[in-house]
Protein backbone atom coordinates (compact mmCIF):
# COMPACT_ATOMS: atom_id res chain seq x y z
CA UNK A 1 0.00 0.00 0.00
CA UNK A 2 1.48 3.28 -0.87
CA UNK A 3 0.48 6.81 0.46
CA UNK A 4 -2.22 8.59 -2.25
CA UNK A 5 -1.57 11.09 -4.51
CA UNK A 6 -3.45 14.89 -4.93
CA UNK A 7 -4.90 13.70 -7.69
CA UNK A 8 -6.36 10.52 -6.13
CA UNK A 9 -7.10 12.64 -2.76
CA UNK A 10 -8.64 15.44 -4.74
CA UNK A 11 -11.36 12.51 -7.34
CA UNK A 12 -12.06 11.13 -3.62
CA UNK A 13 -13.43 14.53 -2.04
CA UNK A 14 -15.03 15.12 -6.24
CA UNK A 15 -16.70 11.93 -5.57
CA UNK A 16 -18.03 12.67 -2.25
CA UNK A 17 -19.47 15.95 -2.70
CA UNK A 18 -21.51 14.77 -6.19
CA UNK A 19 -22.99 11.83 -4.00
CA UNK A 20 -23.61 13.95 -0.81
CA UNK A 21 -25.37 16.38 -3.50
CA UNK A 22 -27.90 13.42 -4.50
CA UNK A 23 -28.73 13.28 -0.98
CA UNK A 24 -29.12 16.76 -0.90
CA UNK A 25 -33.23 15.85 -0.34
CA UNK A 26 -32.16 14.29 3.18
CA UNK A 27 -32.52 14.91 6.66
CA UNK A 28 -29.10 16.46 7.69
CA UNK A 29 -28.70 13.53 10.05
CA UNK A 30 -29.43 10.76 7.99
CA UNK A 31 -27.20 12.32 5.16
CA UNK A 32 -24.41 12.29 7.46
CA UNK A 33 -24.70 8.44 8.74
CA UNK A 34 -25.01 7.47 5.30
CA UNK A 35 -21.68 9.75 3.93
CA UNK A 36 -19.85 8.72 7.09
CA UNK A 37 -18.83 5.12 6.25
CA UNK A 38 -18.44 6.49 2.50
CA UNK A 39 -15.55 9.00 3.49
CA UNK A 40 -13.89 6.04 5.32
CA UNK A 41 -14.07 3.83 2.28
CA UNK A 42 -12.80 6.31 0.01
CA UNK A 43 -9.65 6.92 2.25
CA UNK A 44 -8.88 3.47 2.23
CA UNK A 45 -9.19 3.21 -1.17
CA UNK A 46 -6.97 5.71 -2.55
CA UNK A 47 -4.59 3.84 -0.32
CA UNK A 48 -4.45 1.23 -2.94
CA UNK A 49 -2.79 0.64 -5.66
CA UNK A 50 -5.08 0.88 -8.15
CA UNK A 51 -4.89 3.55 -11.32
CA UNK A 52 -8.60 3.14 -12.24
CA UNK A 53 -10.89 6.35 -11.34
CA UNK A 54 -13.23 6.05 -8.80
CA UNK A 55 -16.59 5.56 -11.13
CA UNK A 56 -14.97 2.39 -12.80
CA UNK A 57 -14.54 1.09 -9.39
CA UNK A 58 -17.67 2.16 -7.32
CA UNK A 59 -19.78 3.48 -10.18
CA UNK A 60 -21.61 6.56 -11.08
CA UNK A 61 -22.17 9.00 -7.76
CA UNK A 62 -25.93 8.82 -8.57
CA UNK A 63 -25.57 4.86 -8.65
CA UNK A 64 -23.78 4.61 -5.47
CA UNK A 65 -25.98 7.45 -3.35
CA UNK A 66 -29.54 5.03 -5.04
CA UNK A 67 -27.58 1.95 -3.25
CA UNK A 68 -26.74 4.14 0.14
CA UNK A 69 -30.66 4.95 0.24
CA UNK A 70 -31.77 1.13 -0.84
CA UNK A 71 -29.23 -0.42 2.06
CA UNK A 72 -30.75 2.48 4.75
CA UNK A 73 -34.58 1.18 3.38
CA UNK A 74 -35.14 4.63 2.32
CA UNK A 75 -37.17 5.71 -1.03
CA UNK A 76 -35.63 6.88 -4.22
CA UNK A 77 -34.81 10.45 -4.45
CA UNK A 78 -37.87 12.66 -5.89
CA UNK A 79 -37.28 14.13 -9.16
CA UNK A 80 -38.25 17.02 -10.04
CA UNK A 81 -41.65 17.50 -12.42
CA UNK A 82 -40.77 18.14 -15.58
CA UNK A 83 -41.44 21.63 -17.19
CA UNK A 84 -44.88 22.28 -18.94
CA UNK A 85 -45.44 23.21 -22.01
CA UNK A 86 -46.80 26.41 -21.64
CA UNK A 87 -43.28 27.12 -19.90
CA UNK A 88 -40.85 25.32 -22.61
CA UNK A 89 -42.72 27.56 -25.45
CA UNK A 90 -42.08 30.72 -23.08
CA UNK A 91 -38.64 29.99 -22.70
CA UNK A 92 -37.78 28.97 -26.46
CA UNK A 93 -40.21 32.29 -27.19
CA UNK A 94 -37.52 34.00 -24.46
CA UNK A 95 -34.29 32.54 -26.49
CA UNK A 96 -35.65 33.27 -29.88
CA UNK A 97 -36.40 37.36 -28.76
CA UNK A 98 -32.60 37.23 -27.14
CA UNK A 99 -31.30 36.20 -30.44
CA UNK A 100 -29.80 38.78 -32.78
CA UNK A 101 -32.19 38.46 -35.37
CA UNK A 102 -35.00 38.59 -32.90
CA UNK A 103 -34.18 41.62 -31.80
CA UNK A 104 -33.69 42.86 -35.20
CA UNK A 105 -37.45 41.93 -35.77
CA UNK A 106 -38.83 43.91 -32.97
CA UNK A 107 -36.89 46.88 -33.54
CA UNK A 108 -38.89 46.60 -37.08
CA UNK A 109 -42.07 45.84 -35.96
CA UNK A 110 -41.64 48.73 -33.47
CA UNK A 111 -40.87 51.07 -36.86
CA UNK A 112 -43.75 50.12 -38.14
CA UNK A 113 -45.68 50.78 -35.14
CA UNK A 114 -47.28 54.35 -36.85
CA UNK A 115 -48.59 52.53 -40.27
CA UNK A 116 -50.16 50.15 -38.32
CA UNK A 117 -52.40 53.34 -36.39
CA UNK A 118 -53.04 54.72 -39.45
CA UNK A 119 -54.22 51.01 -40.77
CA UNK A 120 -56.17 50.21 -37.84
CA UNK A 121 -58.30 53.38 -37.75
CA UNK A 122 -58.85 53.24 -41.45
CA UNK A 123 -59.85 49.57 -41.12
CA UNK A 124 -62.51 50.65 -38.02
CA UNK A 125 -64.67 52.69 -40.72
CA UNK A 126 -63.98 50.43 -43.80
CA UNK A 127 -65.35 47.12 -42.12
CA UNK A 128 -68.44 48.83 -40.68
CA UNK A 129 -68.66 49.60 -43.87
CA UNK A 130 -68.48 46.18 -45.30
CA UNK A 131 -70.52 44.73 -42.88
CA UNK A 132 -73.17 47.14 -44.09
CA UNK A 133 -72.68 47.00 -47.58
CA UNK A 134 -71.73 50.26 -48.58
CA UNK A 135 -68.18 49.31 -49.13
CA UNK A 136 -66.13 51.83 -51.66
CA UNK A 137 -62.37 52.14 -51.96
CA UNK A 138 -60.52 53.94 -51.07
CA UNK A 139 -62.66 56.23 -49.35
CA UNK A 140 -65.51 53.72 -47.70
CA UNK A 141 -68.87 55.93 -48.05
CA UNK A 142 -71.14 55.28 -45.67
CA UNK A 143 -74.77 56.07 -45.83
CA UNK A 144 -73.36 56.29 -50.06
CA UNK A 145 -71.70 59.59 -48.81
CA UNK A 146 -67.90 59.24 -49.98
CA UNK A 147 -67.25 63.34 -47.41
CA UNK A 148 -68.68 61.53 -44.60
CA UNK A 149 -66.94 58.81 -45.27
CA UNK A 150 -63.48 60.61 -45.30
CA UNK A 151 -64.67 62.59 -42.09
CA UNK A 152 -64.94 59.41 -40.35
CA UNK A 153 -61.56 58.15 -41.89
CA UNK A 154 -60.12 61.06 -40.94
CA UNK A 155 -61.27 60.92 -36.97
CA UNK A 156 -60.60 57.55 -36.55
CA UNK A 157 -57.32 57.70 -37.60
CA UNK A 158 -56.76 60.29 -35.46
CA UNK A 159 -58.07 58.56 -32.22
CA UNK A 160 -56.04 55.13 -33.43
CA UNK A 161 -52.64 57.33 -33.39
CA UNK A 162 -53.70 58.98 -30.31
CA UNK A 163 -54.53 55.32 -28.75
CA UNK A 164 -50.96 53.93 -29.96
CA UNK A 165 -48.70 57.14 -28.05
CA UNK A 166 -50.78 56.45 -24.80
CA UNK A 167 -49.07 54.43 -22.23
CA UNK A 168 -51.51 51.82 -21.59
CA UNK A 169 -51.30 49.48 -18.48
CA UNK A 170 -50.83 45.81 -19.29
CA UNK A 171 -54.09 44.60 -19.31
CA UNK A 172 -55.35 47.37 -21.17
CA UNK A 173 -52.02 46.52 -23.97
CA UNK A 174 -53.43 43.13 -23.94
CA UNK A 175 -57.13 44.09 -24.78
CA UNK A 176 -56.16 46.31 -27.57
CA UNK A 177 -53.89 44.11 -29.48
CA UNK A 178 -56.42 41.89 -29.46
CA UNK A 179 -59.64 43.75 -30.78
CA UNK A 180 -56.20 44.78 -33.41
CA UNK A 181 -55.91 41.61 -34.47
CA UNK A 182 -59.48 40.41 -34.84
CA UNK A 183 -60.27 44.00 -36.90
CA UNK A 184 -57.53 42.80 -38.93
CA UNK A 185 -58.48 38.98 -39.43
CA UNK A 186 -62.19 40.61 -39.94
CA UNK A 187 -61.17 42.46 -42.96
CA UNK A 188 -59.40 40.07 -44.51
CA UNK A 189 -61.98 37.84 -44.49
CA UNK A 190 -64.40 40.25 -45.16
CA UNK A 191 -62.13 41.55 -48.99
CA UNK A 192 -61.65 37.90 -49.68
CA UNK A 193 -65.43 37.23 -49.35
CA UNK A 194 -66.21 39.85 -51.81
CA UNK A 195 -64.03 39.20 -54.19
CA UNK A 196 -65.30 35.42 -54.57
CA UNK A 197 -68.74 36.72 -54.44
CA UNK A 198 -70.31 37.86 -58.28
CA UNK A 199 -69.80 41.79 -57.73
CA UNK A 200 -73.56 43.05 -57.99
CA UNK A 201 -74.44 46.94 -57.74
CA UNK A 202 -78.29 46.92 -58.74
CA UNK A 203 -79.54 43.35 -57.00
CA UNK A 204 -79.08 41.06 -60.06
CA UNK A 205 -75.93 39.08 -61.57
CA UNK A 206 -73.97 41.06 -64.55
CA UNK A 207 -74.08 38.90 -67.04
CA UNK A 208 -70.53 38.42 -69.11
CA UNK A 209 -69.73 40.61 -71.82
CA UNK A 210 -68.11 39.22 -74.67
CA UNK A 211 -66.18 40.56 -77.38
CA UNK A 212 -67.30 38.22 -80.05
CA UNK A 213 -69.96 35.71 -80.50
CA UNK A 214 -70.85 32.57 -79.33
CA UNK A 215 -73.02 30.21 -79.02
CA UNK A 216 -75.16 31.13 -75.86
CA UNK A 217 -74.75 34.87 -77.20
CA UNK A 218 -75.04 34.49 -81.09
CA UNK A 219 -75.44 38.62 -81.23
CA UNK A 220 -73.08 41.33 -79.90
CA UNK A 221 -72.88 44.75 -79.65
CA UNK A 222 -70.07 47.25 -78.23
CA UNK A 223 -71.95 46.98 -75.09
CA UNK A 224 -71.74 43.32 -75.18
CA UNK A 225 -74.38 40.31 -75.41
CA UNK A 226 -77.92 41.37 -77.28
CA UNK A 227 -80.69 39.34 -75.45
CA UNK A 228 -83.54 41.57 -76.38
CA UNK A 229 -84.81 43.67 -79.50
CA UNK A 230 -87.49 46.56 -79.07
CA UNK A 231 -88.89 47.19 -82.53
CA UNK A 232 -90.75 50.53 -83.22
CA UNK A 233 -92.53 51.94 -86.40
CA UNK A 234 -91.60 55.16 -87.54
CA UNK A 235 -94.26 57.37 -85.87
CA UNK A 236 -92.68 56.09 -82.38
CA UNK A 237 -95.13 53.27 -81.92
CA UNK A 238 -93.80 50.33 -80.00
CA UNK A 239 -94.47 47.40 -82.21
CA UNK A 240 -95.04 43.32 -80.83
CA UNK A 241 -94.42 40.02 -82.28
CA UNK A 242 -92.39 41.59 -85.16
CA UNK A 243 -90.45 39.04 -87.20
CA UNK A 244 -86.65 39.82 -87.72
CA UNK A 245 -84.21 37.68 -90.08
CA UNK A 246 -80.30 39.04 -90.88
CA UNK A 247 -79.22 39.41 -94.66
CA UNK A 248 -79.26 36.49 -95.52
CA UNK A 249 -83.00 35.72 -94.47
CA UNK A 250 -82.34 33.71 -91.49
CA UNK A 251 -84.29 34.35 -88.37
CA UNK A 252 -82.06 36.46 -86.07
CA UNK A 253 -81.22 34.75 -82.76
CA UNK A 254 -80.26 36.73 -79.43
CA UNK A 255 -79.18 35.14 -75.98
CA UNK A 256 -81.01 34.52 -73.31
CA UNK A 257 -82.04 36.89 -70.19
CA UNK A 258 -81.97 34.57 -67.25
CA UNK A 259 -82.99 37.39 -64.80
CA UNK A 260 -83.51 41.03 -64.97
CA UNK A 261 -82.97 44.25 -62.39
CA UNK A 262 -85.10 42.30 -60.13
CA UNK A 263 -83.01 39.62 -59.88
CA UNK A 264 -85.68 37.01 -60.46
CA UNK A 265 -84.90 34.18 -62.78
CA UNK A 266 -86.78 33.67 -65.76
CA UNK A 267 -87.09 31.22 -69.10
CA UNK A 268 -88.01 32.44 -72.28
CA UNK A 269 -91.85 32.07 -73.14
CA UNK A 270 -91.67 32.05 -77.32
CA UNK A 271 -94.73 31.87 -79.52
CA UNK A 272 -95.99 28.80 -81.36
CA UNK A 273 -96.36 28.55 -85.42
CA UNK A 274 -98.87 26.35 -86.56
CA UNK A 275 -96.77 22.96 -86.32
CA UNK A 276 -96.04 23.84 -82.81
CA UNK A 277 -92.82 25.12 -82.97
CA UNK A 278 -91.38 28.00 -80.89
CA UNK A 279 -91.06 31.04 -83.06
CA UNK A 280 -87.75 32.22 -81.14
CA UNK A 281 -86.81 35.11 -83.72
CA UNK A 282 -90.29 37.14 -82.74
CA UNK A 283 -89.50 40.52 -80.89
CA UNK A 284 -89.71 41.45 -78.32
CA UNK A 285 -88.68 38.46 -76.52
CA UNK A 286 -91.33 37.05 -73.71
CA UNK A 287 -90.23 35.22 -70.53
CA UNK A 288 -92.40 33.79 -67.80
CA UNK A 289 -91.22 33.50 -64.14
CA UNK A 290 -89.60 30.27 -63.05
CA UNK A 291 -91.26 29.01 -60.43
CA UNK A 292 -88.51 27.84 -57.60
CA UNK A 293 -88.62 30.75 -54.82
CA UNK A 294 -85.49 32.13 -54.81
CA UNK A 295 -83.69 34.68 -57.33
CA UNK A 296 -80.73 34.58 -58.82
CA UNK A 297 -78.30 34.70 -56.05
CA UNK A 298 -80.11 32.02 -54.36
CA UNK A 299 -82.04 34.51 -51.57
CA UNK A 300 -85.97 34.09 -51.26
CA UNK A 301 -87.79 36.16 -53.15
CA UNK A 302 -89.73 38.83 -51.42
CA UNK A 303 -93.87 39.86 -52.17
CA UNK A 304 -93.32 42.17 -55.26
CA UNK A 305 -90.27 41.36 -55.92
CA UNK A 306 -90.49 40.17 -59.64
CA UNK A 307 -91.83 42.47 -62.59
CA UNK A 308 -94.86 41.02 -64.28
CA UNK A 309 -92.58 42.54 -68.22
CA UNK A 310 -89.95 43.55 -68.64
CA UNK A 311 -90.25 47.53 -69.19
CA UNK A 312 -89.03 48.84 -72.49
CA UNK A 313 -85.85 51.24 -72.36
CA UNK A 314 -86.48 55.12 -73.25
CA UNK A 315 -84.60 55.79 -76.26
CA UNK A 316 -84.46 59.25 -78.43
CA UNK A 317 -86.52 57.90 -81.21
CA UNK A 318 -86.20 60.34 -84.56
CA UNK A 319 -88.34 62.52 -85.89
CA UNK A 320 -89.25 61.90 -90.03
CA UNK A 321 -90.76 64.95 -91.67
CA UNK A 322 -94.64 64.69 -92.78
CA UNK A 323 -95.56 63.23 -96.38
CA UNK A 324 -97.69 64.01 -98.69
CA UNK A 325 -100.29 61.32 -100.30
CA UNK A 326 -98.61 61.20 -103.64
CA UNK A 327 -95.27 60.78 -102.43
CA UNK A 328 -96.91 58.41 -99.65
CA UNK A 329 -98.21 56.05 -103.03
CA UNK A 330 -95.06 56.22 -104.57
CA UNK A 331 -95.94 59.29 -107.02
CA UNK A 332 -93.56 61.78 -108.25
CA UNK A 333 -94.29 64.81 -106.93
CA UNK A 334 -95.99 67.24 -109.62
CA UNK A 335 -94.18 70.36 -109.65
CA UNK A 336 -95.81 74.15 -110.86
CA UNK A 337 -94.77 75.04 -114.42
CA UNK A 338 -93.18 78.20 -115.05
Amino acid sequence: MSAPTGAAVQEAQQFLAEVERELADLPADERSALLEDLDAHLEALTAEDDDRPLVIRLGSPSAYAEELRSAAGLPPRATAPAPGRLAGLRAEAARAAAHPLGVEVRRFLVELRPGWWLLRGYLVVAVACLAAGEWDFPVPAPLGSPVLGLLLTVAAVVASVTLGRRRLRRPAVVLVNTAGALLALVACIAVADRSSVVHDDVGYAEAAVYDQAVGEYPLVSRSGPVTDVFPYAADGTPLEGVLLYDQDGRPLQVGLQEWWADACQRTPDHPLAADGVPVTFSFPQDYELVGSGVDALGQPLTPGQCRAQLPRPEVPLPVFPATTPASAAGEAPVTPGP
